[in-house]
């Protein structure tokens, strides 16, 4: 099947194996990828309507205890360290209340991999964040067991990441190497046979093949509770054990990869969680994002909006030197400019935002 024949039939049904792989090796030129964004675009708003999520993040839960570190993170720099910073219960009902003045609906609970502590810290957070009416998932990589995952059930949780990155387990091993994707993939499995919606990460650029990607995406479609993909790609820090040993891949790589992606698994979110890159998500057919939305940070600290210096970052201040830095008044009239919609609650909170800058 041609390029073009493969687009017009990816309209009203699936794409096989054998086309994602040719849309992978031909759609690397403009005038045929941007042909694949208005495919993936018209795909989402047809199989899931103009709703564009934006979640929030809570993090830090628990130190990462992946030794060596996986060889992207920060952790692989030389001098630093993952903190952990401390959530008793007054506390994580103010920010829970700040997460609610911005409209978030959602928020993450991320933290690292820690088998010792990070199910038990990640429930007594997300008990609290149900009780404050927020909706939440968990990423916590494979730190869990069935009693976690079950627990988990009880209190509604919205969904569990189990996150691969890659599937081909020498790239896996040569990026991650103090991690399993044996126990990434057991996790993935506990939590489908669990009846908990999964959401699972592709990461781009690690040295996989076009190949590794597509039999990645079926393998996490074919999973009955397979709920939603988040695309990353790999970026390189200063200092880090990959830099001047792997050319990282353009925003545009993974751009395709979404927009394919979209074109599998039709129905599902697709999530992106670059924010300075909004407009080519949305344009590649996503449909939700964290970090893009309010973060629990550290003031002054590092933030995944990196140095974006914009009127329209909003800030509350928690004390005890953090703050939940919203991005919500500018992504999202980015997504409303590309056409699709925020959550009402989204919607409320960003136009009295910038009434109250106009007045101020």
């Amino acid at each position: 099947m041609k390029y073009d024949d493969i687009l017009s039939e990816a309209l009203d049904r699936p794409i096989t194996r054998e086309e994602a792989l040719l849309l992978f090796q031909e759609s690397q030129k403009p005038v045929k990828y941007l042909r694949l964004f208005q495919t993936a675009s018209i795909v989402r708003e047809k199989e899931c309507g103009k709703l564009f999520r934006l979640d929030g993040w809570m993090g830090n839960n628990s130190r990462c205890k992946v030794d060596p570190p996986c060889r992207y993170c920060r952790r692989a720099i030389p001098g630093q360290e993952m903190e952990k910073w401390e959530f008793g219960e007054d506390r994580v009902r103010k920010i829970a209340q700040a997460f609610k003045m911005t409209g978030t609906t959602t928020v993450e609970i991320g933290g690292g991999t820690d088998p010792d502590e990070a199910g038990s810290n990640v429930l007594k957070i997300l008990k609290i964040l149900r009780e404050e009416s927020l909706n939440v998932w968990v990423n916590v990589g494979p730190a869990l067991d069935e009693g976690h995952i079950q627990e988990m059930k009880n209190l509604q949780v919205e969904a569990i990441t189990s996150s691969f990155e890659t599937m081909n387990p020498r790239v896996f091993q040569e990026i991650k190497p103090g991690d399993s994707l044996e126990k990434r993939i057991a996790l993935a499995n506990l939590i489908d046979q669990n009846a908990v919606p999964l959401i699972s990460v592709l990461m781009v650029g690690l040295g996989e093949s076009y190949q590794d990607r597509v039999d990645h995406l079926f393998y996490l479609n074919d999973l009955k509770h397979f709920y939603q993909l988040a695309v990353s790609w790999l970026r390189i820090f200063s200092g880090s054990p990959l830099e001047s040993r792997i050319v990282p891949p353009t925003p545009i790589e993974a751009a395709r990869t979404v927009a394919i992606a979209r074109l599998i698994i039709r129905d599902k979110y697709i999530n992106v969680s670059d924010p300075q890159q909004i407009q080519l998500w949305t344009m590649a057919g996503a449909n939700r994002m964290v970090h893009a939305g309010a973060s629990y940070h550290k003031r002054g600290g590092f933030s995944i909006g990196g140095n974006w210096v914009h009127p329209g970052i909003e800030h509350i201040d928690l004390g005890e030197g953090f703050e939940i830095s919203s991005l919500l008044p500018i992504t999202s009239r980015y997504i409303e400019n590309a056409g699709m919609s925020v959550e009402p609650s989204i919607k409320d909170a960003t136009d009295a935002f910038w009434r109250m800058k106009m007045t101020s």
